[in-house]
């Protein structure tokens, strides 16, 4: 019901058919799909509806929160959202330590400015979950020049976090061979010998600019 009142259509995509009843007293019904979320058509649904820009606000299922998540930063027409998650994925999108750099935070920070809203406790939920909840905002930065690219950087980011404790020089050598590496590393003013988990972001798109710009 508060979204309703800034005035501004309201859609849902929901799963579970008991809470349509409920939901069409607050919403026109024919404003409510039925379904998965991972098979709903975003990019169909903003162009038939003419919306270029959307706030979305979801209480994640927290089984497939990260897949949802990569889909949403590939839809430009989605400007700002409000997330929930269980706890640990959120500290893998806005990591607290500055040691536990991942490809997720990479990939989020890239497309969203991020910032955390509250932290929600199992006591919040009827019935309670085993589990901590935290409510994350994303907002659309102007620069979506990776935007193209996204599944490039998509697997760079997985090379490169995939044994994140391990030298990095190693890693990237398996993949990318001995020149593009040297490249790479040396984009980032970066130590063969560092390990992924404690890069910086800076020096993570200073990397992935040098690879994607190798022929």
């Amino acid at each position: 019901p508060h979204l309703t009142r800034h005035g501004k259509p309201v859609f849902v995509v929901e799963m579970d058919e008991r809470f349509v009843e409920k939901l069409s007293t607050i919403i026109p019904k024919e404003n409510i799909f039925l379904g998965d979320a991972l098979e709903f058509d975003g990019p169909a649904f903003f162009k038939k509806n003419n919306f270029k820009k959307v706030w979305l606000v979801s209480n994640l299922p927290y089984n497939v929160s990260v897949p949802l998540t990569t889909r949403f930063l590939e839809w430009p027409e989605i400007v700002e959202m409000s997330l929930m998650y269980q706890k640990e994925v959120a500290d893998k999108i806005l990591p607290r330590d500055k040691n536990e750099m991942n490809s997720l935070h990479c990939l989020c920070a890239s497309f969203f400015d991020l910032s955390n809203v509250c932290f929600v406790p199992p006591g919040a939920f009827i019935p309670p979950p085993k589990v901590d909840s935290q409510v994350l905002h994303f907002k659309r930065r102007e620069d979506q020049s990776l935007l193209p690219q996204v599944k490039k950087f998509e697997n760079f980011l997985r090379v490169v976090f995939g044994q994140r404790r391990k030298q990095l020089g190693g890693i990237l050598k398996k993949t990318y061979g001995e020149q593009l590496t040297e490249k790479i590393l040396m984009a980032g003013g970066i130590d063969v010998t560092i390990r992924a988990e404690t890069l910086t972001y800076s020096k993570v798109m200073a990397m992935y600019e040098a690879y994607s710009s190798h022929p």
